[in-house]
């Protein structure tokens, strides 16, 4: 293993000069601190988190604004065990994570949630940023005060984020109108894109979806008849109910639906039996409804945005920012994983053991 003394000897400097370098403590020139950090990025260099946070005797505050999920609402909590058993790890090196929760459809519950977090003074932030508007407030003021922040799952672009963390939507739409090509063997097939719109965030990742949907089939069957409908929050289950079915049952050619959102398992129990039968469905994200309906049969395809993985990645990034001065790439984007009945119990395996240490 490298240690420091090796670094020092290769730089022709002391074991002092380098450790000033790696925690920025300054007194040190420019050009030998230019050398030293090269050594130590061709070294791969890591301080000893432990260690480094013990001679530090310093304790770091992180702080992460989430959305808060219920039996109704569970995607968020995979993330949110994510970033759970990620605060296991980095609080045994003096970073406590703070979590700050709120309701998804409620942007004044956001900036509430945003003013206690900023009464803690975060050395740095993880955040949903799920209004649009808000989040500009919120954004403000953390440069204002110069608090380093990284966006989970929602990428708003045209910011200082540390970093992105999650899915690249557009290209799991493209991937999601490939399975959908694949499920259905006649030309003359027709496809139907169903969006329950619950808010802006959903909204911004669902339209990349249906916008990499639509491409894939511009690009392979440009003569392909894609419909879409289009429901709000505030739409009753009855009127969803009857759109689509009466839709369904005049437009007997559509053989496939692609729901762009993780409520695939809800727009099943709303299409008629006789009518679902003889549909393929493929939807986004395993929350235990959508994995149902996966093993029923209901569902030919999930594709997962590793959302457990998102939520840990995403603590251990700004840990080593804190700690090692790491930098971030601008977007560590999650891999697009396909789910089937047969395969699911085969992934997921840390979410899963998570949950049964917890």
């Amino acid at each position: 293993m490298i240690t420091i003394k090796d670094i020092a000897k290769e730089a022709n400097v002391s074991t002092g000069t380098v450790d000033r370098v790696l925690h920025n403590r300054g007194g040190v020139s420019t050009n030998t601190e230019t050398k030293i950090r090269k050594i130590l990025k061709q070294k791969k260099f890591k301080i000893n988190l432990i260690a480094s946070s013990l001679a530090m005797k310093k304790h770091q505050n992180l702080a992460t604004l989430i959305p808060k999920h219920d039996t109704q609402n569970l995607f968020w909590k995979s993330p949110y065990s994510g970033i759970q058993k990620a605060n296991q790890e980095v609080g045994a090196y003096g970073i406590e994570n703070h979590i700050f929760l709120f309701d998804q459809f409620d942007p004044q519950s956001y900036l509430k949630a945003f003013r206690k977090l900023i009464k803690i003074k975060p050395d740095a932030v993880v955040m949903v940023p799920m209004f649009v508007k808000e989040s500009n407030i919120i954004i403000e003021e953390l440069n204002d005060k110069k608090i380093p922040y990284l966006f989970l799952n929602a990428n708003l672009k045209g910011y200082e984020n540390l970093s992105y963390i999650g899915q690249k939507s557009f290209e799991a739409g493209v991937l999601s109108g490939k399975l959908s090509h694949l499920l259905c063997s006649e030309e003359k097939d027709e496809f139907l894109i169903i969006l329950t719109r619950k808010n802006i965030h959903d909204y911004e990742a669902n339209s990349e979806r249906i916008k990499g949907f639509i491409n894939y089939f511009n690009e392979n069957s440009p003569q392909t008849v894609i419909h879409q409908l289009k429901f709000d929050q505030s739409d009753s289950n009855h009127k969803v109910r009857k759109e689509i079915n009466d839709f369904l049952t005049q437009n007997p050619g559509v053989r496939a639906v692609m729901v762009p959102s993780s409520r695939v398992s809800n727009i099943c129990k709303l299409i008629d039996s006789d009518l679902l039968s003889g549909l393929k469905l493929i939807g986004f994200d395993t929350t235990p409804q959508n994995v149902e309906a996966l093993n029923k049969g209901v569902v030919a395809f999930l594709i997962s945005q590793k959302s457990f993985n998102q939520g840990y990645k995403a603590i251990k990034t700004i840990a080593n920012y804190l700690v090692h001065k790491e930098t971030p790439s601008d977007e560590i984007p999650m891999p697009l994983e396909i789910i089937t009945k047969e395969n699911y119990k085969y992934s997921h395996s840390e979410e899963r053991n998570y949950y049964n240490d917890n």
